[in-house]
């Protein structure tokens, strides 16, 4: 009997945020389940995905007995959200709240970290390690974050062939491309809260800033003019490749970019380069409430859920915690004064499952948040309505997916948007800075829920009686039935030919397939 092929090694890199990694360890999870193709699959990062690349190894491996378990490379280093959190970078991004356009060449600068937080001398220790892994697994494959810079780098200068793979929208890598200047006076900028489309008032303003991030880029970027230097010194000839070099200037790297995004569930854009491939929400597959938190899942068994989860990395202070208390509490108000007229019993018992990062409070919630949102809905807590807790064991998509979740409320990250549309449940997005705006108004468009926060501005605090009528208005008014079924039908699109994960995989094999067709 002639001995089994060697597998094709894969290699994944990525930040270890799980904004970035999600996409890749649903990949991982999908090129290993597959049938057709024998693979080993490495994944490069920092050592805080660790624990979630085992766990998906595991998944993987229950699934398909035959498939490999996946080998994981620690890169070593700053992890982005590490860099990014020194307090020196934190009191810069503090003075993001202000739109007043004499303060944005500041705004800009900052900005213009956010994918390259790192000291020139860690960039280049990250791109050592990089290379090291390079070196060592010799992949056939290579699949890359848009946001780790350093990776990019170092794949560019190696003259490695890979592709991006990015849990960013189409939109994002597709503006330079858009025709009769449509990215300047048709789509806010990024970062705004501007509406979609621009009103004609705020087109000059929208046309401002855009210009004036190019020019900050160029001429007044002094830190990446930095790294750019020790790049250049440790590696003659070398290239620093960000995320803005990606949508500016793709030919450059002759890459594909597989995006977790579709024309369905994307504002209308007249065109979509070729280089740009949309593969659809790339979801890593969870265990089942019911197989983590048997109590978890029989309290949101019992009735509509409304699950509030703003992300890891959001803290709320009292302020916050309270007006979304209240919004809370008029939602609840509200629909037990209706539960009387609901005949079909779609509203009997709502109750909200809330995530709510306590840092800024006592342990014992004397003060800080949760304070705040007990001062308030006292009453609903120790009836059990409302479930307030600092860590859910299941995974937002297990959450997601249990049947019973009517309405989300996050904060417009691209993972959690596209997780809660993959699952068809309507939504309330309150965006807090960046692309999270984004989300907020694709929801509003797509008619799937709301933007929650729209007229308290960009200070990060909700105002309670909007965030109420706008929780009604998705969950028990007049139009709720429009929100749950353009909800399920985006959900339908998502799902088509496996997921996006599955199309993905199916993207990296025919790559191997195609090299090994010319060799």
């Amino acid at each position: 009997m002639a001995p089994s092929p060697s597998p094709k090694r894969i290699l994944l890199l990525t930040n270890s945020e799980h904004g970035q990694a999600n996409v890749f360890l649903a990949t991982a999870y999908a090129l290993l389940t597959q049938e057709t193709h024998h693979v080993e699959v490495h994944f490069a990062s920092f050592p805080p995905i660790q624990q979630f690349v085992k766990s998906t190894s595991h998944h993987a491996q229950s699934d398909n007995p035959l498939s490999l378990p996946i080998v994981f490379h620690a890169v070593s280093g700053i992890p982005m959200v590490s860099a990014w959190s020194r307090p020196e970078t934190t009191a810069e991004r503090n003075n993001l709240q202000n739109f007043d356009l004499f303060d944005a060449i500041q705004r800009m600068r900052v900005l213009l970290k956010v994918t390259l937080p790192w000291t020139g001398p860690e960039f280049v220790n990250i791109m050592q390690s990089v290379l090291r892994t390079l070196s060592e697994v010799e992949p056939h494959a290579i699949a890359v974050d848009p946001a780790f810079s350093p990776a990019l780098t170092a794949l560019r200068h190696a003259g490695a062939r890979f592709v991006v793979l990015s849990p960013n929208t189409i939109k994002d890598f597709a503006m330079p491309h858009q025709p009769n200047g449509e990215a300047l006076w048709k789509y806010p900028c990024t970062g705004t809260p501007h509406p979609f489309p621009l009103p004609l008032a705020r087109v000059p303003a929208n046309i401002f800033l855009i210009l004036l991030a190019l020019l900050c880029s160029a001429l007044f970027d002094s830190h990446r003019r930095s790294i750019q230097a020790y790049v250049e010194r440790a590696f003659p000839g070398a290239k620093l490749t960000t995320l803005n070099d990606l949508s500016l200037r793709p030919q450059e790297l002759g890459a594909k970019f597989l995006v977790a995004n579709l024309a369905e569930i994307e504002f209308p854009l007249a065109n979509i380069p070729r280089h740009i491939v949309p593969c659809g929400p790339m979801i890593r597959p969870a265990l089942r409430v019911q197989e983590v938190d048997r109590n978890l899942a029989a309290w949101l068994g019992r009735a509509p859920t409304v699950y509030i989860n703003l992300g890891t990395h959001l803290f709320f202070d009292e302020e916050f915690a309270g007006e979304m208390a209240k919004g809370v509490n008029i939602l609840l108000d509200h629909s037990r004064s209706l539960e009387w007229r609901d005949l079909t019993g779609r509203l009997k018992g709502l109750q909200v499952l809330w995530k709510l990062n306590n840092t800024a409070g006592d342990k014992e919630g004397l003060k800080g948040p949760w304070a705040a949102v007990r001062r308030i809905l006292s009453r609903e807590m120790d009836e059990d309505l409302v479930r307030v807790v600092e860590w859910i064991e299941a995974e937002p998509t297990a959450v997601l997916e249990i049947g019973t979740v009517v309405c989300a409320v996050h904060h417009g990250g691209a993972n959690t948007f596209l997780e809660t549309v993959s699952a068809g449940v309507p939504q309330v997005v309150l965006p807090v800075w960046m692309d999270t705006y984004d989300f907020a108004r694709r929801a509003e468009y797509l008619e799937i829920g709301r933007w929650g926060n729209i007229s308290a501005g960009v200070d990060k605090v909700c105002r309670g009686d909007e965030l109420g009528s706008v929780l009604i208005d998705v969950i028990v008014g007049g139009r709720w039935s429009v929100y749950a079924d353009n909800a399920r039908k985006l959900a339908d699109v998502c799902r088509k030919s496996g997921g996006g994960r599955a199309i993905v995989a199916g993207h990296i094999l025919g790559d191997i397939e195609e090299v090994d067709s010319i060799y």
